[in-house]
């Protein structure tokens, strides 16, 4: 006897739903109903975490920075020896996310997010390397980057760092110590919450990387301290270029770093730049961070 993969409720529902009413996500090239079940038990993502994934904004149909996420996706599936050849065409899997943020009828910006995960089967050792890939999208409901009027209170989790390693500049599945410094964060009644790494270095938040400004000067910390390869973070850093404000990449920042710093912010391609107000007992202003933001916004729209 054939089973349906969904509840009886739920079946109901999608068949009261109107065809411009249905949300959809891509799988393998294959555009599916959102809610239908994907996978089996033994999916490697979900055993082991053995996945990377991009998230990426679209706006006026276009994901802004596409080139800097496929250059990062390819990058990692090679250092984490998923077959790159599996994957579609960077052209192929660029219209494959246009087009799903259309079906799903997003006329503001989106966000999609673009899972690479093993194939097959197998335990620690996997029995090949072909990937398969999957494409979700939702609406952000408002259209292109907006400076906060509002800043951001955040705090230091230390309980869980980040380790160095060879994965550590891409999004992967792994993600326990962003999961656990997201669940200290809203314990705590914060906005972000900062991580440090094994030397006790703070390099970025649970979903940001970090910057911060003392005379003048813009400062962050370098890749190999452990912080993401962030597609933002690129961009913050060629816009302070052109605006001639200097960038100095370190090993990370201290405590005393942070409570000096005459300006603090947070980037990530979803929100852009995000400005620190509270950290401790200091608060902070926008300046640079403002300038800078409005350079991006301007760069995007040429």
């Amino acid at each position: 006897m054939h089973t349906c993969p969904w509840s009886g409720s739920y079946t109901l529902e999608l068949m009261e739903m109107k065809w411009y009413e249905r949300q959809f996500l891509v799988y393998d090239g294959v555009l599916i109903p959102l809610g239908r079940a994907l996978f089996n038990a033994d999916n490697r993502a979900f055993r082991y975490g053995d996945a990377i994934f991009e998230t990426i904004r679209i706006s006026k149909a276009e994901p802004l920075f596409w080139d800097w996420h496929y250059q990062r996706l390819i990058l990692g599936m090679s250092v984490l020896k998923m077959s790159v050849a599996s994957l579609p065409s960077k052209q192929l899997l660029r219209e494959s996310v246009i087009d799903l943020v259309v079906k799903n009828r997003i006329f503001a910006d989106a966000r999609v997010r673009l899972t690479v995960f093993r194939k097959g089967e197998g335990f620690y050792t996997p029995r090949q390397m072909q990937v398969s890939w999957l494409i979700e999208a939702d609406n952000l409901g408002s259209t292109g980057y907006s400076f906060p009027d509002k800043g951001l209170k955040i705090e230091v989790y230390t309980d869980f760092p980040k380790q160095l390693s060879p994965v550590s500049p891409f999004k992967t599945a792994g993600s326990l110590p962003y999961v656990m410094a997201g669940i200290f964060a809203k314990e705590n009644a914060v906005d972000d919450c900062l991580i440090v790494n094994s030397a006790g270095k703070i390099i970025e938040s649970y979903n940001s990387n970090l910057f911060w400004v003392k005379d003048e000067f813009i400062y962050t910390p370098i890749i190999a301290s452990g912080c993401i390869d962030g597609v933002f973070r690129k961009a913050v850093i060629e816009a302070a270029a052109r605006l001639k404000v200097k960038v100095v990449e370190c090993s990370g920042a201290s405590l005393e770093e942070m409570r000096d710093a005459d300006e603090i912010f947070l980037t990530n391609v979803i929100s852009g730049i995000r400005w620190v107000a509270a950290f401790k007992d200091r608060r902070y202003y926008a300046s640079i961070s403002k300038r800078l933001q409005r350079e991006i916004d301007e760069f995007i729209n040429l």
